[in-house]
């Protein structure tokens, strides 16, 4: 059973959360009004972010239940990645074309593919309706607010636990890492994400959490990312020879020059992977884990 959250806690959670589902809202209704490419990026951005709170206050065990909530809300952000994949190829291959005509193919492919994903998640989005969803975010903030009424004060204790907690997910993520196998670089990219929105949303609690310090995460995180793009744009690139019977031959090139920056992009990764001791939360709540790597 959980401990009674703290007053300052579960005001600065209620006020997060307040935040965080008006900001949600606007950005559904810009990106249903007005949709574009930067509107569905906030929107993705701020799904992400609701999930990382959701996450956090199931660990700190606020809420009756959170499963419904946080299928809905991973169905949301699941609705992007077709289009946000095809995006990335598009940008990554544009300034390649001209060092690789042969697979020049490849672009009209690639554009098709974005109409018809764009068409798609626009009725999709169009279709979200965020009414149940407030209704039950107002009950929870209602909940911490009655919390941060009756409780002691306090907090920042508590909400170290849950990010030292976190971390500790991410080490062990670290621990699995295998220059080989780049699905352990992305696990641990999905995982270390999650702990950066977090300590983006706990940041006021600690002082000595800068925004320098969470620009340097978020630039770890990138190193992981590039990586991620390129197996993104390789798939693609596979994904393209196999449906539209593009000819292999017309993508060797490019696919030998993409794995060679894979393997570049992997090493670079790997020079700097123990940065990520940098980023224990011990650095800025001043308490001990115990962990290492």
């Amino acid at each position: 059973m959980n401990p009674p959250l703290p007053a300052l806690l579960a005001a600065h959670l209620a006020a997060s959360l307040r935040g965080m589902r008006r900001r949600y809202r606007r950005r559904l209704a810009r990106c249903q009004a007005r949709f574009s490419e930067d509107s569905v990026h906030e929107l993705r951005i701020e799904t992400r972010r609701m999930l990382a709170l959701l996450d956090l206050f199931r660990a700190l065990g606020i809420g009756d239940s959170l499963k419904k909530l946080r299928r809905v809300y991973n169905e949301r952000l699941d609705a992007f990645d077709e289009l946000r994949d095809t995006h990335v190829q598009l940008l990554l291959l544009k300034p390649r074309w001209a060092d690789f005509p042969e697979a020049r193919a490849l672009e009209s492919g690639l554009q098709q593919r974005e109409q018809r994903l764009t068409e798609e998640l626009r009725r999709v989005i169009r279709r979200m309706k965020p009414v149940r969803l407030e209704r039950r975010l107002k009950a929870i903030e209602k909940e911490l607010r009655k919390t941060a009424r009756a409780a002691a004060r306090g907090g920042a204790n508590v909400a170290a636990t849950a990010l030292r907690e976190v971390f500790a997910s991410v080490l062990e993520l670290r621990r699995q890492v295998d220059r080989r196998d780049t699905e352990t670089i992305h696990r641990l990219r999905v995982a270390f994400k999650r702990f950066r929105y977090l300590s983006e949303l706990l940041q006021p609690l600690f002082p000595r959490l800068t925004n320098k310090r969470l620009r340097r995460m978020q630039d770890f995180q990138t190193l992981m990312g590039d990586i991620q793009d390129l197996e993104v744009l390789l798939a693609g690139v596979a994904q393209a020879v196999e449906q539209t019977e593009l000819p292999t031959v017309a993508v060797r090139r490019l696919g030998a020059d993409l794995k060679r920056k894979r393997r570049t992009a992997i090493s670079t990764f790997l020079v700097s992977i123990d940065d990520l001791l940098k980023f224990t939360p011990e650095k800025w709540t001043g308490r001990k884990s115990g962990q290492s790597v």
